[in-house]
Order: C-alpha cells, then structure tokens, then sequence
C-alpha cells in the first residue's frame, strides 16, 4: 500500500447511514457521560456552596510577619529567623531583591 495516497476514509467502505448512526453513537456516550459527572467535583472551581467563610486577617497577619521578622527592629533574632525560614534573613532578602528584579509582579 503507497502510504503517500492513503486515505484513512477510503480504508473503511462505509455508506452515510452507518456513518450517521456512528455519530450518534458516540454523542449519545458523551452526554451519559456528561450527566454521570453531574454533581462530582472534577477540579477546584472555588467557594464550595454551604461552607463556612473565615475571615483570616490576612493583611493583619503580613505586617505581623513583616514587624516580627523584617523591621528595623525585628521581634526575633537571626537565629529564629533561620530556624523558622531555612535561612539566614540576609540569604532570603537577596533571593527576594532576585525575583523583584526579575519580574515586575512582585514589586
């Protein structure tokens, strides 16, 4: 066979009517499963319907963070700091300087 004039469609000999009624088919197995999947969380498509909103303070708790660990004069020492970061605060500011050079996001 010269695969150079193949036709995939010529391979098979099938006449409208079964064409049509393949067609059908396959829609016909798309829309059950559409409908099986009706209800299911299939990803993350946010707030969940009846569930509880807690409000975090989360700007609160940025300059808590920002008063406790980057301040002038910091709440907490280099060595909490390392511990609770994974390094030293100069390391973490250059790593910081880095990203905020690199991309404007995150000025």
């Amino acid at each position: 066979m010269n695969h150079s004039n193949f036709n995939f469609y010529d391979a098979f000999d099938f006449d409208d009517d079964t064409l049509l009624f393949a067609f059908q088919v396959a829609t016909a197995v798309v829309v059950g499963e559409e409908s099986n999947n009706q209800g299911r969380r299939t990803g993350y498509r946010g707030s969940i319907p009846g569930h509880n909103i807690v409000n975090r303070n989360r700007k609160e708790g940025e300059l808590m963070l920002y008063n406790d660990y980057f301040a002038e004069n910091p709440k907490f020492t280099e060595s909490q700091f390392r511990r609770r970061f994974r390094m030293s605060r100069r390391l973490f500011l250059r790593i910081a300087n880095a990203v905020e050079a690199h991309n404007p996001y995150f000025k």
